[in-house]
C-alpha cells in the first residue's frame, strides 16, 4: 500500500501565516519520491512532519491534515546539516549510537556496523575522529549511521549538499539498490542532477501548495515549471530542453551517450586542431610545501605548492577528504601549517591572527550556521564591514537586500531563513568587507536554482571588481562556468594547476580524481568542436553552426 499526505496545512504560531496548505500526495512504496521546490517553500517543514518532529518535539504550532502510516512504521531522517545528527566521538560511535537507543543488542549492533560501513565503503574511516573528517565525508557517516537503522520509510533532506562526484554516484546506487528491494525513499532536495536516474516519481511544491505531482518523465518535460520551481537539472536534461528547439523531434535524454547518439547524425563533426591560450597571471597567493597533520596522525597535506593568480575565479577540486578545505583554511589563518608557509603579496601570514588576515582574504564556511552571529539580517549582512571598521551606507545596504530578494527579510533572525538564503547572507556580508580575496567552501549549499543564478552573478560582479576569487563546489558544471583556473588535490598532494582550458584536455586526471568533465565539455569535444565549450548556451550556438542542412 501506499503512505498518503492527506490535507496537512502547517503555521508556526496561531496568528501565522500558513507554511503548508492542503497539501495532499502519495508516497508509493518501494518508489523512490522527490520533493521539490524553491528554497523557502515548505520542504524542510513538510520533512519534520512526516518524521513527526512536528508535533511530538515541535508543538506550538497549528497543524491539520494527517500522514497516515501504518501504526509501527519506522521513518528515520538524514538531516541536510550532518552535525546535527552526529554524536560521538568516532565513526563507530556516530553510527551506533541510534542502535543503542533502540535497545538493539550487541551481536546485531556489530552486525549493522559491518553492514553499512561495506555499503557506504568507509571502512576505512571507522577509527576515525568525526571532528578530523571532510564536510563531506561527516554526510557519509550521517547516511550510515540512519540507514543502519533500516527504517521503513528513509527520508533524505538533501543528503549529498557536501558530497563528491563519486559519493552522490554511490549514494545513487544504494537509493536505486534499496528501492529495488521495496524499499520506500523520499528526497527532499531542489537539486535533481544526482538522483535523477532512481527518481519515479516527482512532487513540487511552491509556496506551501503542490504544484505538481506525477513522473519524472512528465516533469522533465514540463519546462515552464521546472524554471519556476527553481529545480537545477541535470546539464543532460538542460541540453534536451535547449535542443528541443533546434530538433523539434528530439528524445527525452539523460545521459552523455544518449545526447551524442541523437546529436552525431544532425550535427557535422569537424575534426579541429584545438588552440589552448595561455596567459602570465600574477599571483595573489603563493602557497610553499604546505604540510598539514592533525593530532590523530592524519596527514591531510603534502609537500602543496601552488600559485593563485590575482582577479581569476580559481576552483580547488578533488574527492571528500583530499584536503579542499585544510587546504583552503590554511590561507586564511584558521589552520597554521604543520610545515611550509603562504604568502599574500609576497609577505608570509603566519605570524598574523585570522583577524588580521581576514582584512585581506576571507572565508565563507560550507555550514552558514557557523558564521551567523546576529539578530537581524541587516546586522549580519554588515558584520564583516562593522568589525574591519569599513564604512557604508544605509543605500547600499537597501541596494543589497533588494537585489538579492532579502528586502522583506531585513529584520528577520537570520537562523530562522531556509539554509539557501542563510548561505547566500553569508556571502553577502563578504560584500561589505575590505577582503580582495574571497573564499567560498561549498558555496550552494542549500540553494535553489534561482540562488545559484543569484551566485554566479555575484561571483561575475566580484571578479569584475578586481577580487579573487576562490571556490570549493563539487558541482562540476557550474565549476566550469565560473572559473578561470583550477587546483586539484588528491589524497593531499597536488596533481594539476593551471587555466580550465588546459584542465579539459587532461582526461588522465579526471581519470585519476574519478570525476567526470561537465556533459557540455565531453558532446563538444565528441563533436569536434574547434573550441571546448563550458555553458549550454555556448553550446547550443556551436550545435547551431555545424547543423546538417
Amino acid at each position: 500500500m501506499d503512505y498518503k499526505v492527506n490535507n496537512i496545512s502547517y503555521k508556526y504560531t496561531k496568528d501565522g501565516e500558513e507554511v503548508l496548505k492542503n497539501v495532499s500526495f502519495s508516497i508509493e512504496k518501494g518508489k523512490v519520491t522527490a520533493i521539490v521546490g524553491p528554497s523557502g517553500c515548505g520542504k524542510s517543514t513538510l520533512v519534520q512532519i512526516l518524521s513527526q518532529v512536528i508535533p511530538k518535539l515541535i508543538s506550538n504550532g497549528v497543524l491539520e491534515g494527517s500522514f497516515d502510516v501504518p501504526k509501527d512504521t519506522f521513518v528515520s531522517v538524514v538531516s541536510q546539516t550532518p552535525e546535527n545528527q552526529l554524536f560521538g566521538y568516532g565513526v563507530e560511535d556516530a553510527i551506533a549510537f541510534g542502535l543503542e537507543n533502540i535497545g538493539m543488542s550487541q551481536k546485531e549492533i556489530v552486525e549493522r556496523m559491518e553492514y553499512v560501513l561495506n555499503l557506504l565503503n568507509l571502512q576505512y574511516l571507522r577509527k576515525r575522529s568525526v571532528d578530523n573528517l571532510s564536510g563531506g565525508q561527516r554526510q557519509s557517516v550521517c547516511i550510515a549511521s540512519v540507514l543502519a537503522m533500516k527504517p521503513d520509510i528513509l527520508i533524505m533532506d538533501e543528503p549529498v549538499s557536501s558530497l563528491d562526484p563519486n559519493g552522490k554516484k554511490m549514494v545513487q546506487d544504494i537509493l536505486g539498490e534499496l528501492s529495488g528491494s521495496g524499499n520506500t525513499i523520499v528526497l527532499v532536495d531542489n537539486n535533481l542532477v544526482w538522483s535523477a536516474e532512481v527518481v519515479d516519481h516527482v512532487v513540487g511544491l511552491l509556496d506551501g501548495e503542490v504544484v505538481f505531482d506525477g513522473s519524472k518523465d512528465e516533469f522533465f518535460r514540463n519546462f515552464e515549471l521546472q524554471k519556476k520551481l527553481g529545480v537545477i537539472l541535470p546539464q543532460e536534461v538542460e541540453l534536451y530542453r535547449a535542443l528541443s528547439k533546434q530538433f523539434p523531434d528530439i528524445d527525452l535524454l539523460y545521459t552523455v551517450e544518449e545526447a551524442f547518439a541523437q546529436l552525431r547524425g544532425r550535427v557535422e563533426k569537424k575534426e579541429t586542431l584545438r588552440k589552448i591560450s595561455s596567459e602570465e597571471n600574477e599571483s595573489i597567493i603563493q602557497v610553499q610545501n604546505l604540510v598539514k597533520q592533525f593530532n590523530d596522525g592524519f596527514t591531510a597535506l603534502s609537500q602543496v605548492n601552488a600559485e593563485l593568480p590575482k582577479g581569476k575565479v580559481i576552483a580547488v577540486l578533488g574527492q571528500n577528504g583530499s584536503g579542499k578545505t585544510t587546504f583552503v583554511k590554511h590561507l586564511n589563518g584558521l589552520y597554521k601549517p604543520t610545515g611550509g608557509d603562504v604568502l599574500y603579496k609576497g609577505t608570509s601570514i603566519l605570524g598574523k591572527t585570522v583577524a588580521q588576515i581576514s582584512k585581506n582574504i576571507i572565508l565563507v564556511f560550507q555550514h552558514p550556521e557557523h558564521m551567523l552571529f546576529e539578530e537581524t539580517v541587516e546586522k549580519e549582512l554588515t558584520f564583516c564591514a562593522r568589525m574591519q571598521n569599513v564604512p557604508f551606507s544605509e543605500k547600499r545596504i537597501t541596494e543589497v537586500l533588494e537585489k538579492y530578494h532579502l528586502a522583506g527579510e531585513k529584520q528577520t533572525f537570520p537562523l530562522n531563513l531556509s539554509m539557501g538564503k542563510k548561505h547566500m547572507l553569508t556571502i553577502l556580508s563578504v560584500l561589505f568587507s575590505s577582503a580582495d580575496v574571497i573564499i567560498l567552501d561549498e558555496p550552494t549549499l542549500g540553494m535553489d536554482g534561482f540562488l545559484i543564478e543569484e551566485l554566479e552573478k555575484m561571483i561575475a560582479d566580484l571578479k569584475a571588481a578586481g577580487k579573487t576569487v576562490i571556490m570549493i563546489s563539487h558541482e562540476i558544471p557550474l565549476v566550469f562556468r565560473v572559473s578561470d583556473y583550477a587546483v586539484i588535490l588528491n589524497k593531499g598532494q597536488k596533481i594539476f594547476e593551471g587555466t580550465k582550458e588546459s584542465l579539459v584536455e587532461r582526461e588522465d586526471i579526471f581519470d585519476e580524481i574519478n570525476i567526470m568533465m561537465p556533459p557540455v565539455v565531453q558532446l563538444s569535444k565528441k563533436l569536434g568542436f574547434d573550441e571546448v565549450v563550458f555553458q549550454v548556451d555556448d553550446f547550443i550556438k556551436k550545435v547551431s553552426a555545424q547543423k546538417k542542412a
